[in-house]
């Protein structure tokens, strides 16, 4: 689990003080084609808000041309946001393509609003071969708790195709 950091608690201030602004900046990110408003409600945290968090996160892993693309709402195993989104990062030589980012939305009192729970990453290398970050490990015999969160593994990488530049 990340902690939060103070540019995060700072960008969460701003999009209350800021509403019509942080706005602007969120359409930035939302991809042409997403069902996601980018109007943002100062006294919840909404799907919109857990955009920004998203891409404040996105942003501060090196993820290029971010649009987000879908949210979703759970409340269990923890009560928060699943955000994916398309965009470009290169790790150990393979470009991710797909990315989700998982965000608290501070009801359970122990988590900021806003903070990184799940960060998941795909994309193909050189060959062709689909490559998910992070990896299996060698065997693939120790379970890698962030994939919890993939869900519907097809879904998740196919959203570049469902949602092209």
């Amino acid at each position: 689990m990340m902690e939060i950091d103070l540019v995060l608690a700072l960008a969460m201030s701003f999009i209350k003080a800021f509403p019509g602004f942080s706005q602007a900046v969120l359409s930035n990110y939302l991809h042409p084609e997403s069902q996601i408003s980018a109007e943002l409600d100062p006294e919840e945290f909404s799907q919109s808000t857990a955009c920004w968090a998203a891409a404040h996160h996105l942003v501060q892993a090196g993820v290029e041309d971010i649009r987000i693309c879908e949210v979703t709402r759970i409340e269990a195993p923890v009560s928060g946001y699943l955000v994916d989104a398309t965009g470009s990062w290169v790790t150990g030589g393979d470009t991710m393509s797909v990315f989700r980012t998982g965000v608290f939305d501070g009801y359970e009192q122990v988590f900021e609003p806003g903070e990184q729970f799940v960060f998941l990453a795909a994309g193909v290398t050189k060959t062709g071969e689909i490559v998910v970050f992070p990896a299996v490990t060698p065997g693939g015999s120790e379970f890698v708790e962030e994939y919890e969160f993939l869900g519907d593994t097809e879904d998740f990488l196919e959203l570049s195709r469902r949602f092209p530049d």
